[in-house]
């Protein structure tokens, strides 16, 4: 049981270390404010959330049982369930979320968690990110992806929709041409990794 115990606190501290690097890379990106401070938020949220659910973890099943069966029926924290506990704790703010079952109205920010495993083609997740792009295409300003899946294969096609969502665009107001300015980010995620996968934003 020590080694798989001691394989989880690797786990801990690797997802740590991802997690900083990848704030700063984001960081170095030059993003309106409030983007930035809501990655900063939910990164941050994250790395607490994991740090605490695996110490919490690992105490309970040393107080329990030695026993590597008893170990085993343990559920073991995953970065997926303190991504749905930071959802829930936005949800009510200005953000658009998905997956959900509420449109509502058109927000700036947009959070996407998907966990599992998923392709990047001709899915009702990605479809449904492709239709709230369309319908709030001149409110939303900045998209944060978590995937928990990573098909290589589907992605370029995927990616290329995303290129084509953050090319800068031109709108009429008042007689005024103005850009309207997009920025997404994908984050791959496991329980020992996290990683900046994609990220552009208009010029």
């Amino acid at each position: 049981m020590k080694k798989e115990l001691d394989k989880i606190k690797i786990s801990k501290i690797k997802v740590a270390k991802n997690i900083d690097s990848t704030l700063q890379q984001i960081t170095d990106k030059g993003l309106r404010k409030e983007d930035l401070n809501l990655v900063e938020d939910i990164l941050m949220d994250l790395k607490r959330c994991y740090e605490d659910k695996i110490y919490t973890f690992i105490e309970d099943v040393k107080r329990g049982s030695d026993r590597l069966d008893e170990y085993n029926q343990s559920p073991i924290p995953s970065l997926s369930d303190c991504l749905n506990k930071i959802k829930q704790k936005l949800q009510g703010g200005p953000i658009n979320f998905f997956p959900s079952n509420n449109k509502g109205p058109c927000h700036p920010q947009c959070l996407v968690i998907s966990s599992g495993n998923w392709e990047f083609n001709d899915t009702v997740i990605r479809n449904n990110i492709l239709s709230y792009w369309y319908r709030c295409f001149y409110k939303n300003r900045f998209t944060l992806i978590f995937s928990e899946s990573w098909q290589s294969t589907s992605w370029l096609k995927w990616e290329k929709l995303i290129d084509s969502y953050v090319e800068a665009q031109k709108i009429q107001v008042a007689g005024q041409s103005e850009d309207v300015n997009h920025t997404v980010i994908v984050i791959e995620y496991s329980n020992d990794m996290v990683n900046l996968r994609y990220h552009e934003t208009s010029v």
